[in-house]
């Protein structure tokens, strides 16, 4: 494995970071259920997840029927994740060790779950002192694969884009980190598929959260 130098370590959250797609889906399908929609399997609520909450939503609803409900079910969405955010999520297995492994260089959060979710599971999870900044997909006017969040990031870490690196489990994140000229790498563990990760050609592809130690210096 060539690794990537970077002063600077961007991470995505979802899929990355944490193992949230269990409270994600409960959340959906207590949603579904407020408004007589029938419930998704998980599986295919997972699949939905990376885009932020508004398309995560729009996606359940239209799968189950559609109907003008929602801004009633984002509202329901918003209410029970807040709630539930934390009763499952972890930290994938070996990443606490690898974000230890980091901490001399600076790390940052890059997701496009809303903010006040994202600051909550890393309370939650005891690992927000690890960051010198964090985004949520509601924190700007935009949200990935526009590269205004890791540009942001780059200016608030006083970091040339050379110098980073945004890693991430989804088409999405990769296509964010070239948007903005940083290096990518691709997480196949987390929640999108494999064939989907290499089309979008992350300039490393790590199959295991511990790899990730050997993939940065």
């Amino acid at each position: 494995m060539n690794a990537i130098n970077a002063g600077l370590i961007i991470w995505d959250l979802d899929g990355t970071l944490i193992d949230s797609k269990k409270d994600i889906a409960f959340a959906v399908n207590e949603t579904l259920a407020r408004i007589d929609h029938p419930p998704l399997p998980d599986e295919e609520i997972y699949s939905y997840v990376g885009n932020g909450v508004r398309p995560l939503i729009d996606r359940a609803v239209a799968a189950t029927g559609g109907g003008n409900s929602m801004e009633t079910a984002i509202g329901h969405f918003q209410e029970i994740y807040l709630a539930h955010l934390l009763d499952t999520t972890i930290l994938f297995d070996g990443i606490l060790e690898v974000l230890r492994h980091f901490e001399n260089k600076k790390m940052a959060v890059a997701s496009n779950k809303p903010y006040k979710y994202v600051t909550k599971i890393l309370e939650g999870l005891h690992v927000a002192d690890l960051f010198v900044s964090v985004k949520g997909g509601d924190s700007l006017s935009t949200r990935k694969p526009d590269p205004e969040m890791i540009n942001v990031i780059l200016s608030e870490a006083d970091t040339a884009a050379h110098d980073a690196v945004f890693v991430g489990d989804s088409a999405v994140d990769i296509q964010t980190g070239k948007n903005a000229g940083v290096r990518t790498i691709g997480v196949s563990y987390g929640f999108r598929p494999v064939a989907e990760l290499i089309k979008s050609a992350p300039d490393l592809l790590v199959p295991a959260p511990l790899d990730l130690k050997r993939a940065i210096r």
